[in-house]
């Protein structure tokens, strides 16, 4: 992807959720059960042994979080719901995202799917996926 084409997603990302933040407002003003989707910050580190992937998921609870690992490809499903006021009168700043979430990363190298492992601490979801070892060349015999 060129340089234009990652701004303007960069925009485009921050105009969607600036816009889900208003939608949910607008809704929390009768409600605390306003709940839209939402797509957590992620970072994906390569090390020599394969990737690490951190996913910023403050306020999730553990047991809420999913976590599935293809060769090429990971999937963190969860929600985030947050503590309602009952005697709220007005929204002034609604900035945390809440409800459910679903991301999948591509992996840019492909991962041993039978070894990976998560830590979950102070918000942080992190995932360590080895890298796929390849496979030793096999001689096929030609009939």
């Amino acid at each position: 992807m060129d340089e234009f084409n990652r701004r303007f997603d960069k925009v485009f990302r921050e105009v969607e959720q600036h816009m889900g933040r208003t939608i949910r407002g607008m809704g929390a003003m009768g409600s605390c059960q306003a709940h839209g989707t939402w797509s957590p910050a992620v970072d994906v580190y390569e090390t020599m042994e394969g990737l690490v992937v951190f996913v910023e998921t403050a306020g999730t609870d553990p047991d809420s979080l999913s976590v599935t690992a293809g060769r090429d490809v990971i999937t963190i499903k969860g929600e985030r719901c947050l503590p309602c006021l009952k005697e709220m009168r007005s929204v002034h700043q609604l900035e945390i995202d809440q409800g459910r979430f679903n991301r999948a990363i591509r992996l840019p190298v492909p991962v041993d799917v039978n070894a990976v492992s998560s830590n979950f601490r102070n918000g942080i979801l992190e995932i360590t996926l080895p890298r796929e070892q390849p496979t030793a060349k096999v001689r096929i015999r030609v009939e």
